[in-house]
C-alpha cells in the first residue's frame, strides 16, 4: 500500500485570515498526535486564499485523519472562519525530492 496525500485550497472570510492562520497553526499542533502523519502544512496565498498539503503514509492513516479529540477540537474552530467550501484532491504520490516515498 502506498503513500496518500492531499492538496487543497480554501478562503476564510473577509477580515478573518490572522484568525484562520492562528486556527490552522492549532490543526498542525493537533496533527502531530495522528498515527501516519508525514507532513500536514498550510500555506498563505493572496488575500483570504489558503492552500494546504498533507502526506500520510497509508490511505488508512488519511481515512482516520481527524478523529483525535484534539484534532476535532482544533477543526470546530476552522469551520466558521470557512469564506468557501475546501476544494480537495486525493492523490498518490509519484516523485518527490525530500519526500521518502
Amino acid at each position: 500500500m502506498g503513500k496518500a496525500t492531499v492538496i487543497g485550497s480554501f478562503t476564510c472570510q473577509d477580515g478573518k485570515a490572522d484568525e484562520m492562520e492562528a486556527v490552522l497553526a492549532s490543526m498542525v499542533e493537533a496533527a502531530k498526535g495522528e498515527p501516519g502523519v508525514e507532513i500536514y502544512s498550510y500555506h498563505r496565498g493572496e488575500g483570504n486564499q489558503f492552500w494546504f498539503f498533507a502526506l500520510m503514509s497509508d490511505a488508512e492513516s488519511m481515512q482516520h485523519h481527524g478523529q483525535t479529540p484534539a484534532m476535532q477540537e482544533a477543526m470546530a474552530a476552522f469551520g466558521p472562519l470557512m469564506g468557501s467550501p475546501p476544494q480537495m484532491q486525493m492523490t498518490t504520490p509519484i516523485a518527490a525530492i525530500g519526500l521518502d516515498l
